[in-house]
């Protein structure tokens, strides 16, 4: 039984593969990230080929958000340090930069998408309870 199992799995995947209905984001909409959109960027601009077949590092999306120091950390202020907003947590509010994470780097796809829907639960809510949506 197992053996039919995997054996089916491993056609699937093979077949999406040469059919190139894999991830094919070219046929999805970018609908999280309207300024994408209206930016007209393409596959390519992200992925690196029309006909993407794997998720987007990091390093792709720092092209464009690159806070100067190779991360993203949101608004700066004229020191160069990310500016604190203030969040909802546990029923009290508490200034921070979320994009400062005590964990250190986490990568930009973990809480934001432009071909899904983002993610109900984010990543910082694993441990704390901010009240906050990501684009």
């Amino acid at each position: 039984m197992k053996k039919t199992i995997t054996a089916s799995m491993i056609l699937v995947v093979v077949a999406a593969l040469l059919t190139g209905t894999w991830i094919t984001a070219s046929a999805k909409e970018i609908v999280a990230t309207l300024k994408h959109k209206e930016n007209n960027l393409t596959c390519a601009d992200c992925h690196g080929t029309a006909a993407p077949s794997a998720f987007v590092p990091s390093s792709a999306c720092l092209r464009c958000h690159d806070s100067g120091d190779g991360t993203y950390r949101g608004k700066l202020d004229a020191h160069g340090e990310s500016v604190e907003k203030e969040y909802r947590e546990s029923g009290r509010i508490r200034k921070m930069s979320i994009h400062d994470s005590h964990q250190g780097p986490v990568r930009c796809t973990i809480c934001h998408s432009v071909h899904k829907k983002p993610a109900e639960k984010m990543h910082c809510n694993w441990c704390h309870k901010i009240d906050v949506k990501t684009p």
